[in-house]
């Protein structure tokens, strides 16, 4: 029996990125992933039992990293609830910002793994967007949020906001340029759409 070996895992892991983000899951196929990796097809079953477990995984890994960093911006002291929601706002982009690939797989693949309410992500996901109703909760508090919010909705509005301009910019990223849509962002749901009078 073949032993695993070397970095063979994450070389696969970031070619299915790569596949997923250009194919799309139902059009991808282990071939293709292998080829991308750099590796003979069995290889990829040494580690993954087909492309779902693959599609699982990465998951399961964006989703530990981004709560991991969101939980750390919530419990700090140090920043404002407005500070905290610009940071989150932040990590979110940078998570990102760094593969357009993973922003088109987690834009594209995501809805349908959320539907079937499968995988380990789904704690991950479900505990982030707690997270952020805490923060929200936590600036209506202190008085730096209108108390007529609804912390939920406010946390799913900046959610799909984010989620809908980082697709935009993995597929134009010329029109809607990283920087700008991080701050339109911010300034939009932090500051609002009408002139002050």
């Amino acid at each position: 029996m073949r032993q695993k070996s070397g970095d063979k895992d994450k070389r696969i892991a970031a070619a299915a990125i790569r596949v997923f983000a250009r194919d799309g899951f139902h059009g991808a196929k282990i071939t293709r992933i292998a080829r991308e990796a750099g590796v003979a097809t069995g290889s990829v079953y040494l580690y993954f039992k087909n492309k779902e477990s693959i599609l699982h995984h990465l998951f399961d890994a964006l989703w530990k990293e981004l709560h991991a960093a969101f939980d750390e911006v919530a419990h700090r002291r140090d920043l404002t609830a407005h500070e905290k929601v610009e940071e989150i706002i932040d990590r979110i982009f940078d998570q990102f910002g760094r593969d357009p690939s993973l922003a088109l797989l987690f834009v594209n693949e995501q809805h349908q793994l959320l539907r079937q309410e499968s995988g380990r992500f789904m704690q991950y996901y479900v505990d982030f967007l707690q997270l952020g109703e805490r923060v929200v909760r936590e600036g209506m508090r202190s008085g730096e949020f209108r108390s007529d919010i609804d912390a939920r909705m406010f946390t799913n509005l900046v959610f799909g906001a984010a989620r809908q301009l980082l697709h935009q910019w993995a597929r134009a990223p010329r029109q809607f340029p990283l920087p700008t849509v991080r701050r339109q962002i911010k300034s939009v749901f932090l500051h609002g759409l009408l002139a002050s009078r």
